[in-house]
């Protein structure tokens, strides 16, 4: 296992799960989904698939998930919002809050070895829940400290934009753009994210990459167009990042959204964990016809003769129809053996277009 996937990398979400969940159908058969924090994996649910392969190379990621997803079907939605870390408490009466241990204790149907993980990690996640454990959420939160603190930058204004006419104004007029444009050259670097982020296996590497822009310059384009297309204060993703918080709610992820929550509690899906590689899982599984797979981005860190032939990994014998998405940070699957497959051009840019990170590229194909 790679450096950089041990231990708990991911606790919230860097990837929209909106893109996914749109293009799920409802009560399909089976779904294949990349863990994570599993954050894009519990909204699947609301669609009431009949059953969810959930794999993760990290078992660690597969009891933050397995967590995320019992929470969500044994705790009230207000509950889970603070079990998790989206609120500071349970509303109501003051005298009568519930801690997050007694909340742990009602959470019915964890695998032994899942309650006995976070029973022991009790210390790191019973002040402040779940959200901001992993090693990519403190990475950001350190960055955005940065920002707001050493280079006294006032985001505030932006995040309080009720409209996007509003928010364009203010991004033009007071947005520290050259102090924004210099630190992205310091902090979004190759070197930075290479040795203190992803350990040596970040895919922007200059041997790696398939953008073709320096990465400082990646990054500062997709946010320009974020600022001029999405109001902040709806993005979860922005408001951890310039914010260290999701301060406002009208910008929590789809996960913690009531009417989503109350879909996924009313789910009757089937959940199989797999603790090995998505390459082991769909060779080896005999039950791998899936109808739709969500692959996150695990392609780009794949050799490129894996990635070239993940579309051939999937079972001959999947429907016509059934869907695939890849997602991409900086390095695309180049030269992909799109045998039984046809590429969704359209899907694919809207994706690209509507996510709210701004990082990613898609790759979406329908089993001919």
């Amino acid at each position: 296992m790679h450096t950089y996937f041990d231990g708990l990398n991911y606790s919230l979400a860097n990837e929209d799960t909106w893109i996914e969940y749109s293009l799920l159908d409802f009560q399909t058969h089976r779904v294949l989904s990349v863990s994570g924090s599993g954050a894009r994996c519990l909204p699947l649910l609301a669609k009431n698939p009949g059953h969810i392969d959930i794999v993760d190379i990290s078992e660690v990621q597969l009891f933050l998930a397995e967590l995320r997803i019992q929470a969500a079907r044994s705790l009230t939605y207000e509950e889970w919002l603070f079990f998790m870390g989206y609120r500071g408490a349970v509303p109501g009466d003051p005298n009568s809050i519930i801690s997050r241990p007694a909340l742990f204790e009602k959470i019915k149907g964890l695998q032994p070895k899942t309650k006995t993980f976070w029973s022991n990690s009790r210390l790191r996640w019973e002040k402040n829940g779940f959200l901001f454990l992993g090693k990519w959420e403190q990475h950001f939160q350190k960055l955005g400290f940065l920002f707001r603190n050493i280079l006294r930058c006032d985001f505030g204004p932006i995040f309080k934009a009720q409209t996007l006419q509003d928010q364009q104004k203010l991004f033009k007029s007071s947005w520290p753009h050259r102090r924004w444009k210099s630190f992205l050259k310091i902090v979004a670097s190759e070197v930075v994210f290479d040795r203190f982020l992803y350990k040596g296996h970040f895919s922007g590497k200059a041997d790696r990459k398939t953008e073709k822009m320096p990465f400082s310059q990646f990054v500062e384009n997709e946010f320009n167009r974020l600022f001029s297309t999405q109001l902040a204060r709806k993005n979860y993703f922005l408001q951890v990042l310039f914010l260290g918080e999701i301060r406002y709610e009208e910008g929590l992820p789809l996960e913690a959204q009531r009417n989503i929550f109350e879909q996924i509690q009313s789910s009757t899906t089937t959940i199989n964990y797999i603790h090995c590689s998505l390459l082991e899982t769909l060779t080896q599984n005999s039950y791998n016809c899936y109808n739709f797979i969500s692959l996150s981005d695990t392609i780009s860190y794949m050799p490129d003769h894996f990635a070239s032939q993940i579309l051939q990994k999937i079972h001959s014998n999947t429907k016509m129809g059934s869907l695939i998405v890849i997602r991409s940070f900086l390095r695309e699957p180049e030269k992909l053996d799109q045998k039984g497959w046809q590429y969704d051009p359209e899907a694919s840019l809207l994706a690209q277009k509507t996510d709210g990170t701004g990082i990613y590229r898609f790759q979406i194909y329908r089993k001919i």
